[in-house]
């Protein structure tokens, strides 16, 4: 015992272009908010997976200088200079934390996605559906 009720509106291609564009603004929203939830998760996993390999790096730092032997004077003074006319010849290159973050991000922005979430197509549709409206 379903009624259907029908309204008559002026302008209803206005009012669902506008409807559309809400429905748009807040889909992108969504999506804005999913992305702030991944990278929000993606940096405690790291967290704790930095944590966890600090914490077995030292430990195996402390074991290794266990097992070794002192080594004679004269071998540790020979090696540093060796090392230091290595350093002098070839200039090292190293990365900040920040540039390799833009690095890291500037690769995974060239890679397409091979699908899109299910809110990327609603998005997309919306704005195909506001494009026809416009026509």
């Amino acid at each position: 015992m379903t009624d259907d009720i029908h309204i008559r509106l002026d302008q209803p291609k206005v009012i669902r272009r506008e409807l559309l564009e809400s429905a748009l603004y807040s889909s992108e929203f969504l999506q804005v908010m999913q992305r702030i939830q991944t990278f929000e998760q993606e940096r405690l996993q790291l967290k704790d997976e930095f944590r966890r390999a600090m914490t077995d790096l030292t430990t195996a730092t402390n074991q290794f200088l266990k097992s070794i032997p002192p080594l004679p004077m004269e071998f540790i003074q020979k090696q540093q200079q060796m090392l230091q006319r290595q350093m002098m010849q070839q200039p090292l290159k190293v990365l900040t934390p920040r540039q390799e973050l833009a690095s890291r991000f500037q690769q995974q922005q060239t890679a397409a996605p091979a699908f899109k979430n299910p809110l990327e197509e609603e998005i997309d549709e919306l704005r195909r559906k506001i494009q026809n409206l416009s026509l």
